[in-house]
């Protein structure tokens, strides 16, 4: 059966427009008007799927519920101007009545932008055919509603709202198209991040997740997966010296979720397992920051010599020479601004340095003193040392071995620091993708307070704006190499707006604030109203949004998540008894 026994009948339809959310234009949406039978049982919610009659034979157009409430006849022109006790009178009559045929639901409902044949099977396909006002609605079976949304084989995250059916999602293609959860403080964020780190840790065998936690509560709801998997939980402060220290210094410096309260023991036995498991690492960050040399900064550089009138203007025709040069090797080595200056460069520096001497330039001119620079840089040998740094990290994550850390845990409270170790992790790890490119491992990038790293203003002295250049690469241009993030925020409006349209996969709970939930309306196109449902979430209650990647079809879904802490309490009791 495709569809169940209840039927309703489409009334009409409207439109109404509002400016969009950075107020520089409008956007129209369409409410469609349904009424249904009155039942106090009714199985109509919001979330639920109708199909209604088009112009088209065989052709519905699918409609998404967004809100509904009882109505009744006697209630219709029922306002101030009637006398109270007419009013009264007529209330009391309404009451008694609901039963009666002068009832039913109001149902608003909106497109979700797919058509469906039916002839003799069942044929979806996204488009929109304008519906026949005064006809049928059908409302789905939840094996219509799950065939038609759900991935058969896909890994179960939750429940749906409403519907005895499990939220089973592509995780694979979620990761590749990269995930966004956005909600305010104590709505799950993490519970949820956490859940859906160890569904694909489960699911992808060549999966790699590397966190950056600077709410330093990772290190407790994924530890049953630290010490399940090989692994590294990596900090910015000195280790210590026997388990009893790790125990009683991990336990203290930890966010423990009030479920836990009473496993205090049970988290500090864990905490030590992991110190004997030798997965605990000390990060070595470099006091210069930026230590390497990209094509795009030496381009910015011989730029700002030709630019600065301090320059003698007989030496300028040749920084523009290098300029030349620089373009010409780029192009013959496929080279990107991100890629590092190597060796292969000081054949273009010979070449203008050569040409300079032949025009008599002095020798102790700007040209020659910057070409000079640059050699002795490119001549510097890396620095041997036992420290695990940002390079250490970056091999570790890409390595291929089976046995090879798979989940990272960086917590770096300070965010200066934060800032600063994801730039230049994003930036050594796509260098040496590059160089020795490999479809495996896969990498997840996730970040917590996604605001700080990627702010819609960014600046160089708090290292922001390195973060976000680096974050922004990373949603571009990291599916061709197999690089992916996860980020998690409460504001969508502080965020680098280039980054947001890269991501195709939204967990949406509680956003107060209407410019992100009609940031999320209009990224999407899905009505205001079903997004502004999300304003009486429950903590864990999410709404599931995704363009080609999570979902079999781009249906907003409303779930329950799994309870991550479950597990988590469940998996700790197994491993250390």
């Amino acid at each position: 059966m495709i569809f169940s026994n209840i039927e309703g009948r489409l009334r009409e339809i409207r439109t109404f427009t509002r400016p969009t959310a950075d107020g520089r234009g409008t956007i129209t949406f369409r409410v469609f008007v349904i009424e249904m039978p009155f039942s106090r049982d009714t199985p109509i919610d919001a979330g639920k799927l109708l199909a209604v009659e088009t112009i088209r034979k065989e052709y519905y157009l699918l409609l998404e519920v967004t809100d509904y409430f009882p109505q009744h006849y006697g209630m219709v022109n029922l306002d101030g101007s009637v006398p109270p006790e007419l009013r009264e009178e007529i209330m009391k009559r309404v009451e008694e009545k609901w039963e009666s045929k002068e009832s039913w639901i109001e149902v608003y409902a909106s497109s979700v932008g797919y058509v469906m044949r039916v002839n003799g099977g069942v044929e979806f396909k996204r488009g929109y055919i304008p519906p026949l006002p005064g006809s049928k609605v059908k409302l789905f079976t939840d094996e219509t509603f799950e065939k038609f949304v759900f991935y058969e084989n896909g890994v179960k995250i939750g429940k749906v709202v409403n519907e005895n059916i499990d939220l089973k999602l592509n995780i694979e293609k979620a990761i590749k198209y990269h995930i966004g959860v956005f909600a305010y403080t104590g709505s799950g964020k993490s519970n949820l991040t956490s859940m859906l780190i160890r569904k694909s840790l489960e699911k992808m065998k060549d999966l790699k997740v590397i966190v950056i936690d600077v709410s330093m509560e990772y290190g407790i709801l994924l530890l049953d997966q630290l010490l399940t998997y090989e692994s590294r939980l990596v900090t910015l402060d000195r280790l210590p010296d026997n388990q009893i220290d790790a125990g009683r210094r991990l336990l203290r410096t930890h966010v423990i979720p009030e479920e836990l309260n009473e496993d205090r023991d049970l988290i500090r036995k864990a905490f030590e397992t992991l110190y004997n498991q030798g997965k605990l690492r000390k990060l070595y960050i470099p006091p210069q920051g930026i230590s390497f040399l990209t094509y795009g900064m030496l381009i910015d550089m011989v730029r700002s010599q030709t630019e600065d009138k301090y320059v003698a203007t007989a030496q300028k025709p040749f920084f523009m020479m290098l300029l030349h040069e620089l373009d010409r090797l780029m192009r013959e080595n496929k080279l990107s601004k991100d890629d590092v200056v190597d060796e292969a460069v000081l054949h273009s520096l010979d070449e203008v340095e050569m040409k300079a001497r032949e025009a008599g330039i002095k020798e102790n001119a700007t040209i020659f003193s910057f070409i000079s620079a640059i050699k002795q840089y490119i001549e510097l040998k890396p620095i041997e040392s036992e420290e695990y740094d940002v390079e250490n990290l970056a091999i570790e994550l890409l390595d291929q071995d089976p046995a090879s850390p798979r989940l990272f845990i960086v917590e770096t409270p300070n965010m200066d620091d934060a800032r600063l170790v994801i730039s230049l992790l994003i930036d050594q790890v796509f260098m040496r993708r590059k160089r020795s490119y490999s479809s495996i491992p896969v990498v997840l990038f996730v970040l917590d307070e996604a605001q700080e790293f990627i702010p819609f203003e960014s600046r160089q002295k708090d290292y922001s704006e390195y973060s976000s250049i680096a974050v922004e690469k990373l949603l571009r241009h990291g599916r061709k190499y197999h690089l992916h993030a996860l980020i998690s925020t409460q504001r969508l409006a502080y965020l680098n707006t280039n980054v947001l349209q890269q991501i195709h996969t939204y967990f949406v709970s509680t956003l107060p604030r209407p410019y992100d939930r009609q940031l999320i309306s209009e990224t999407f196109g899905i009505s205001d109203s079903l997004v502004d449902r999300t304003l009486n979430f429950d903590i864990g209650q999410w709404l599931l949004i995704s363009f080609k990647a999570a979902l079999k079809e781009d249906i907003p879904i409303m779930f329950y998540a799994d309870n991550n802490i479950s597990e988590l309490k469940e998996n700790l009791l197994k491993i250390l008894k």
